[in-house]
């Protein structure tokens, strides 16, 4: 019996020791420090201001914005509400009307003169004998065909019976004179005319 009695008497002290000791540390969790504890209760504070004051600027913006697109989305119904309905076949030919006409400048271009065209060689070739030089009124020698029944005054090309000529400085002759024949019955019967019949062709 003593050894059950200093047994249970251990135990109850051991048990009194761990109840102290648990005791202890709870006083020791409850009781916080002073110094530091108190600065960061007032960081966290003082951040949750900061966050409190930014969401309600976030909060008033987003409001803004949305009144902005709200009375952007009324004043787009009125502007359709107004506009008149078009068929969809009237707007190609509105926007064709719209275009501006560019004008190409012309360029200035003359058609290509015709030149007359060149004889044919056979009349090239034509005896020169079927014609003869006839005056004309400008007082120049044109080569015409012979004309068997007519009269005209046939004008002499020869120069070996010619008087001599005055010239003057220049070169060119002060008296122009041609002695003229005149063709009355054959073509080929030319009576030569006289120093009396010669004509003046000088113009001045």
């Amino acid at each position: 019996m003593a050894q059950k009695d200093a047994r249970i008497h251990f135990l109850e002290r051991e048990l009194a020791e761990r109840e102290k000791e648990m005791q202890m540390m709870k006083e020791r969790e409850q009781l916080p420090v002073a110094g530091v504890d108190d600065e960061r209760l007032r960081e966290l504070e003082r951040k949750v201001r900061e966050l409190d004051a930014l969401v309600k600027g976030l909060t008033e913006e987003v409001l803004d914005v949305k009144s902005v697109v709200m009375k952007l989305a009324r004043e787009t119904d009125e502007r359709r509400e107004r506009r008149p309905v078009q068929p969809a076949a009237a707007k190609p030919a509105q926007e064709l009307r719209a275009e501006p006409r560019t004008v190409e400048p012309r360029s200035q271009t003359r058609p290509a003169e015709k030149r007359p065209s060149r004889q044919v060689t056979g009349e090239k070739a034509l005896d020169e004998r079927d014609f003869e030089m006839i005056m004309q009124n400008d007082g120049t020698l044109k080569p015409e065909p012979k004309r068997p029944s007519s009269e005209y005054i046939v004008a002499s090309t020869g120069t070996k019976d010619l008087p001599s000529k005055s010239v003057k400085k220049g070169g060119k002759s002060s008296d122009r004179k041609v002695f003229v024949e005149q063709r009355k019955r054959p073509v080929n019967d030319l009576i030569q005319a006289e120093e009396d019949d010669t004509v003046d062709l000088d113009r001045r």
